[in-house]
């Protein structure tokens, strides 16, 4: 018992290091990580009827997803990238329905489908090539300076 309270440590304190010093493009895919990992953990809670950690990890999963949404931008005045944001703000908003449907419900379904969109994204995310994620900071950058 004392050694998971260790490996729990370990792995929060790894995260933590990770996070200081990750990146935009980081941060999202440890989002991404942490809502998959907090929904199977979800899962679990809801087979095992274990009422007071699904709620801790459904809460969990709400928080990453705020986090993912807080986190997307675009250029206003690029259409594109308009309809792309405002894609990602609507499965968010569905990522919360299907959170609390699960949570009220005490039903699994609604988890699975969040897991089917979250492990596409994320390894849409993670497949993306460093020039091309490069690219985009220089981007960000630019259009960053141009505002001042």
């Amino acid at each position: 018992m004392a050694g998971s309270s260790y490996l729990r440590a370990y792995k929060k304190n790894g995260l933590d290091t990770d996070l200081a010093v990750a990146d935009a493009h980081r941060v999202i895919q440890l989002l991404y990580q942490g809502l998959i990992e907090t929904i199977v953990r979800a899962k679990a809670s809801i087979e095992r009827n274990d009422i007071e950690a699904k709620a801790v990890q459904i809460n969990k999963a709400l928080n990453i997803v705020a986090g993912l949404s807080s986190a997307v931008q675009c250029d206003p005045n690029d259409p594109n990238q308009v309809r792309v944001a405002q894609n990602f703000k609507d499965l968010y908003a569905i990522y919360n329905d299907r959170l609390m449907q699960a949570s009220f419900e005490l039903r699994t379904e609604p988890l699975d489908e969040i897991l089917q969109y979250a492990r596409e994204i994320k390894q849409a995310w993670d497949s993306i090539p460093l020039a091309q994620r490069n690219e985009g900071f220089r981007l960000q950058a630019e259009r960053d300076a141009n505002k001042v």
